[in-house]
């Protein structure tokens, strides 16, 4: 994922040439100009026959399109954002599991073992959990993270029976893991739910035609000006489709995609560091010095 200083807004607008949709667009927007550019000689040059499109044709097509635009990258971006809720949402399980577990596992002997062993389940979900969603949809194959939620649930199951854990813990443990199992259906759910086909390939269609059609409707009122118009609204409405198609997918490793691997490096961070302290990893301020 791209970090950026979101107030620094003239370095952005220089940054333009690393853009993703402007370096898969470049040679589009000139193959438009250029097509742009043959209406235009066409028309006023060879034959001076107009085709009888107007601006007010490529108006109500315009509005149509826009419509469709708006509903396509609102669509894509609330895919992003709730994938990036059930992230945090997974970072905060993991951590208040963890203190859960530090703070009722004590810190009498022969403890760390079980503190290391849960450390290494809650820092090892993630990374597997990462590469679940990474997999082609339709992968067969083992569940890795089911069965390492599987584990975490023996390994508690294990601790209430032999007494290291009191039923009291159990109950207060349940929403937590609960809770593993509502992050996982819900990113499974957006990554085998694709946006529908017909609808994907009919926005594309729409901008494909719109961007055939507009030198037409452009060539008698603006001349040559019609080839800087089509490039920069070919530019517009297919940028904002190979944006969309870029950010519905936020499990991959394309830039613009979630961070997954600095999620899972956090919480393992965070697990292990909880774990390892029978004070919840909280280490106390120094006391201040004091002065004659």
């Amino acid at each position: 994922m791209i970090t950026y200083d979101p107030k620094n807004w003239i370095r952005i607008l220089l940054d333009f040439p690393r853009s993703p949709v402007f370096r898969t667009l470049g040679l589009d927007v000139v193959g438009a100009g250029v097509y742009a550019a043959l209406v235009v000689w066409v028309e006023t040059d060879l034959i001076r026959v107009a085709v009888p499109l107007g601006p007010a044709f490529l108006s109500i097509l315009g509005i149509i399109l826009g419509l469709l635009l708006v509903f396509r990258t609102n669509t894509a971006y609330d895919r992003w954002w709730e994938g990036r809720r059930l992230w945090g949402q997974l970072v905060n399980l993991s951590r208040g599991l963890a203190r859960q577990l530090s703070a009722r596992l004590g810190a009498e002997p022969g403890v760390m073992e079980r503190r290391q062993r849960y450390a290494e389940l809650l820092s090892r979900f993630p990374a597997v959990f990462a590469a679940h969603l990474r997999l082609p949809r339709g992968s067969p194959g083992p569940h890795v993270p089911n069965a390492v939620l599987s584990a975490l649930h023996h390994e508690l199951r294990s601790d209430c029976v032999s007494g290291r854990l009191t039923p009291e813990c159990s109950i207060a443990i349940a929403p937590l893991l609960q809770g593993f199992d509502d992050v996982l259906g819900g990113c499974e759910r957006i990554r085998n739910t694709p946006i529908p086909f017909s609808y994907s390939s009919y926005i594309k269609q729409f901008v494909m035609l719109y961007a055939l059609v507009m030198p037409f409707g452009l060539v008698r009122e603006f001349g040559y000006g019609t080839v800087i118009a089509c490039m920069f609204t070919f530019f517009a409405t297919m940028g904002l489709e190979l944006l969309a198609t870029e950010i519905e997918e936020p499990f991959g490793t394309d830039i613009n995609d979630l961070p997954l691997d600095t999620l899972t490096g956090i919480i393992a961070r965070d697990a292990g560091l909880i774990l390892a302290h029978p004070s919840d990893g909280i280490v106390p301020a120094p006391e201040p010095k004091r002065t004659a």
